[in-house]
């Protein structure tokens, strides 16, 4: 009975760990071209080593796609491309810059993408987050 009870508690401490709704928006996709990626990181050392905590394939079906995660409280970001050749990675020319559309969270596609520090967002609720993918 007691191993009953510690289960019950445990899904319930592990369904409240995970309690902000998290909607986000991917702007300025190429419809019926490739595949979305999508990660979460929750770290420096995650975003730095391209480690993330959570990731996604998302379908390229119009210009603007959403999709909802569920997150704990805490410093997350979030990093995006399409795969427009599928070959499951970000294309780059000679010099590392992309030729697939990317974004970042915090990002305008004005400069140099940051660190985790400058695309970090602060989760505490039920929130949206919207990306734009930028081509170089």
């Amino acid at each position: 009975m007691k191993k009953i009870i510690l289960f019950f508690a445990f899904l319930l401490a592990s369904t409240l760990a995970f309690s902000n709704e998290v909607k986000i928006k991917i702007k300025n996709v190429k419809a019926q071209e490739g595949k979305v990626v999508m990660s979460i990181h929750s770290s420096k050392n995650s975003f730095k080593n391209r480690i993330p905590d959570y990731a996604f394939v998302l379908q390229a079906s119009s210009d603007e796609i959403e999709t909802t995660v569920n997150l704990p409280d805490g410093d997350f970001a979030f990093c995006v491309y399409q795969d427009l050749n599928s070959d499951g990675s970000l294309n780059t020319n000679l010099i590392g810059i992309p030729k697939e559309p990317f974004g970042f969270s915090n990002y305008n596609g004005k400069s140099v993408p940051g660190n985790f520090e400058k695309h970090k967002v602060t989760i505490n609720k039920d929130s949206e987050i919207v990306i734009t993918l930028f081509m170089m």
